[in-house]
């Protein structure tokens, strides 16, 4: 069973391009899937969007009354595959904004196949890149990137932040049984970077896939805060600085 997780807050056009193309796909590809969408409060028609979908796709929508950001959005809906799932079975996820080729999940599943445990759709693997980002947050994404790969080297991962990932359900069960709640701990792509690090401190099962984040196709706007962004990140990186420096003392 193939489990796509859509996080949408105010999606209403992008999610409606991407639901369209993922029937198409899986229709053609997938022999048994379910899309799992957590709507955060969004104040557009996102949710009356989810629901012209319903007769046609295998939805299930979780709603949330008002905004509560992108760590809970993927922390109840990783739970909620958690409970569906058996361990074998695979999670996918991506955003809702047109951004994120559905495509290039058939690349996903060829190496969940090759039985890895998880993979990362990567803007800097082969084939991989960035279109039409805005200057201020391609420097970010590059910045962020190379301390994260110079501080927490990862073996198999270049692209931390990037929520483009296909895990196998049995790996997530894992890891919520070890970190709990504060798996995701950290805010919005701090938390999902802080997820891949403890994710691949439990397995070496880890690759890459070449993804093209098309920012110029972006619909809606951003939901993403700067400066908590920047702040989550300086704290997961002293965190993790700090566990390397007790480290050697001992």
């Amino acid at each position: 069973m193939i489990y796509i997780l859509l996080p949408a807050y105010n999606e209403e056009e992008g999610l409606e391009k991407l639901l369209v193309r993922i029937d198409r796909l899986a229709k053609t590809f997938f022999s048994e899937y379910k899309l799992i969408i957590v709507n955060d409060g969004s104040s557009d028609h996102t949710v009356q969007v989810i629901q012209t979908h319903l007769k046609e796709m295998p939805i299930e929508l979780i709603n949330f009354e008002k905004n509560k950001g992108i760590t809970e959005v993927f922390m109840v809906g990783f739970k909620r595959v958690c409970k569906l799932g058996k361990d074998n079975d695979i999670c996918i996820t991506l955003d809702s904004d047109n951004t994120q080729s559905p495509f290039v999940i058939l690349d996903i599943l060829q190496k969940l196949n090759e039985r890895f445990d998880l993979v990362v759709a990567s803007r800097f693997a082969k084939g991989g890149g960035m279109v039409g980002a805005p200057f201020f947050r391609k420097l970010l994404s590059l910045g962020v990137a190379y301390l994260l790969r110079k501080t927490i080297p990862i073996k198999g991962a270049r692209d931390y932040s990037t929520f483009y990932r296909g895990y196998r359900v049995g790996l997530i069960r894992k890891a919520f049984n070890q970190y709990g709640d504060n798996l995701l701990e950290g805010h919005g792509f701090s938390g999902m970077a802080n997820m891949l690090i403890r994710l691949c401190s439990m397995t070496d099962k880890v690759t890459e896939v070449g993804l093209v984040l098309r920012y110029d196709l972006k619909e809606g706007g951003s939901g993403m805060n700067i400066l908590k962004t920047v702040k989550g990140y300086l704290k997961l990186l002293y965190i993790n600085i700090r566990k390397q420096r007790n480290i050697q003392l001992i």
